[in-house]
């Protein structure tokens, strides 16, 4: 399973590829200069229950405490697990 990041003018999403496969993805916006919201998450039905939807969540979440970041979620799946997860209580989300 290979995680991947693409950030561009039309688009800002981490994604998972399995065997040359999209498998899933997490997508967001930047909503101020410091604060992103992550819009969708959406992971393929035969890939789900392996916490593939949380891995991709960390991805967004690590690459917005590398780059001073704030998240924040409108997705209701990324709104719950950053909710319900301590790791996630760092004032960055």
């Amino acid at each position: 399973m290979e995680l991947k990041h693409e950030e561009s003018t039309n688009r800002n999403r981490f994604y998972l590829i399995n065997e040359g496969t999209e498998v899933g993805e997490c997508t967001y916006v930047y909503v101020k200069d410091h604060i992103i919201d992550i819009n969708h998450t959406e992971i393929d039905d035969n890939y789900r229950g392996q916490n593939l939807g949380e891995k991709l969540i960390d991805a967004v979440v690590n690459f917005a405490r590398k780059n001073d970041i704030h998240v924040s979620a409108s997705c209701p799946y990324a709104k719950k697990v950053l909710e319900e997860t301590d790791k996630y209580n760092d004032g960055k989300v």
